[in-house]
């Protein structure tokens, strides 16, 4: 009798670092369920993982519908148990750039309900479950913005922020029962969202680099995942740095990006 396959369900993976996660992680013996808005470039995603073995399912939820998310997992889930759930669907990129005065309220709404709602409906419907059978993996990805106040992009950091801290705090509550959170805070990872932004991207990585930090990061147990480290250690450490002394680190990124 074989053991059942790993289960591991990616949202947002028709492009960028979700689907570039489902290619590392496809293989024999692995079940992956894959969600994302552009029905064309999900199905070319999930036939590259048949191709290296994977049994592949292809879903275009909307994670802001949270009926329909739920029905979809909870139906899932009862085919074959998801061992791993990644949240990754996201807004970023150009589109969450803010005006002078701000990003306007429908903006600001749409940033806040997918990064932030989006991730909450994709993953209350499976905590039950993963809680029931006492194991199981829950990856947030957030970003480093989440440790830094962007003033080109308020709501988009506010959003980052407030989903890295859910899982911060999802963490503790779930180690009991033996289900793991992990938080992702990825720095520029090239993407076509993030290829829209109209300024540098320093430090810029590939989507492949950066799924194999996360899957090698994942598979050493990691609580919070976080690059490039130069990156990282900037984020955490501008929270205790002078307004005036952030700026001219801006501006010296920026003028060696160029």
């Amino acid at each position: 009798m074989t053991a059942a396959p790993l289960h591991v369900f990616v949202t947002g993976a028709s492009s960028g670092i979700g689907a570039a996660l489902a290619r590392r992680y496809a293989g024999p013996d692995v079940r992956l369920t894959l969600t994302g808005r552009n029905r064309e470039r999900l199905d070319t995603v999930a036939q590259a993982c048949r191709t290296r073995g994977a049994e592949t399912a292809v879903n275009t939820c909307d994670v802001r519908d949270a009926e329909a998310m739920r029905a979809f997992i909870e139906e899932i889930d009862g085919q074959w148990p998801i061992a791993m759930m990644i949240a990754n669907a996201g807004v970023g990129g150009e589109q969450v750039i803010a005006g002078p005065s701000g990003e306007k309220a429908e903006i600001a709404r749409a940033i806040f309900e997918i990064n932030v709602i989006g991730v909450v409906n994709t993953i209350v419907p499976l905590l039950p479950r993963l809680v029931a059978r006492g194991k199981g993996h829950v990856v947030i990805m957030s970003s480093l913005a989440a440790f830094v106040a962007l003033p080109d992009a308020p709501a988009y950091s506010a959003s980052k922020a407030a989903v890295r801290l859910y899982g911060e705090a999802l963490r503790p509550l779930l180690a009991p029962r033996r289900v793991r959170v992990t938080v992702v805070c990825p720095g520029f990872v090239d993407t076509p969202m993030s290829a829209s932004l109209p300024g540098p991207r320093p430090l810029l990585w590939s989507a492949e680099r950066a799924a194999d930090a996360i899957v090698a990061g994942l598979a050493r147990g990691k609580n919070e995942i976080c690059f490039p480290w130069a990156l990282s250690m900037l984020a955490k450490t501008s929270a205790y740095l002078p307004a005036t002394t952030m700026q001219r680190l801006r501006r010296a990124i920026r003028s060696r990006s160029q």
